[in-house]
């Protein structure tokens, strides 16, 4: 209102020196236009405060974006460390793996190697045990199925080695006849056997060509029938009198 009565005085003046001009006319005309003008101010303001309003949200605005987007940068970065020190953790962890791999197939073949060497030297029962469990050579088994096949065949040959067992079978004598005996196995690695009647006796051991039998006239069949009936449960346990032949020894009586 000051600057509008300052700016009326200063109309005034200027319309004083005005010798020809309606004084009334002059001074309503400058009134008019000095209210357009106040009016055109005023809306300028207005709009400018709008403007400005607006534009203080916007770089608001701006602001939270650009910050969303350094902490999005920052974790992408982070992310990416993380991932590729999680990549190289595996690529490390790949590589002992596949070490490993091959260790475990380098010995689990050493050990099919030995199984088989093994295999025909094992008393018959236990040979057609194994036989049975499954074919190491088979192409088609992948290496957890090879592993699986020979912890069964050890397993089977430690159940044997430590027990006392008793089987029967035909053993074809020196004259090429096929005679039926009653064996009795001291684990794997010893055997006595004899014929119904008593009258074939011999003992059973491993050789490198293989489980042998050798017919043998002077063990006595009934200390071989006596040992054979106290496992079977027929008869009382008593002391037995058989002989004993290690594979040195055996190999060296050849």
């Amino acid at each position: 209102m000051q600057r509008f009565i300052k700016s009326l005085g200063a109309v005034i003046l200027l319309s004083s020196f005005s010798s020809t001009a309606d004084p009334v006319s002059e001074l309503e005309s400058l009134v008019n236009q000095w209210l357009q003008i106040e009016q055109q101010t005023n809306e300028l303001e207005t709009h400018w405060l709008e403007k400005k309003a607006t534009m203080e949200q916007t770089l608001t605005l701006l602001d939270a974006e650009q910050t969303q987007l350094k902490q999005f940068n920052h974790n992408r970065q982070k992310n990416s460390s993380e991932l590729a020190e999680k990549r190289t953790a595996l690529i490390q962890k790949q590589g002992q793996l596949e070490v490993d791999e091959s260790a475990l197939n380098t010995q689990l073949n050493q050990l099919i190697q030995q199984l088989r060497s093994l295999q025909v030297q094992l008393p018959p029962p236990l040979f057609t045990s194994w036989q049975e469990i499954g074919d190491l050579t088979d192409e088609n088994l992948d290496a957890n199925e090879k592993l699986q096949i020979a912890l069964k065949m050890l397993g089977q040959l430690a159940d044997f080695q430590n027990r006392i067992s008793i089987h029967e079978m035909a053993i074809t004598n020196n004259q090429g006849k096929e005679i039926w005996v009653k064996q009795l196995y001291l684990g794997a690695a010893q055997a006595w056997f004899v014929s119904n009647d008593l009258s074939y006796t011999g003992i059973g051991f491993p050789a490198e060509l293989g489980w042998q039998w050798q017919f043998d006239s002077e063990l006595d069949g009934e200390q071989v029938a006596h040992g054979i009936a106290v496992q079977e449960k027929k008869q009382a346990a008593n002391w037995l009198t058989l002989p004993v032949f290690s594979y040195a020894a055996k190999e060296s009586i050849q």
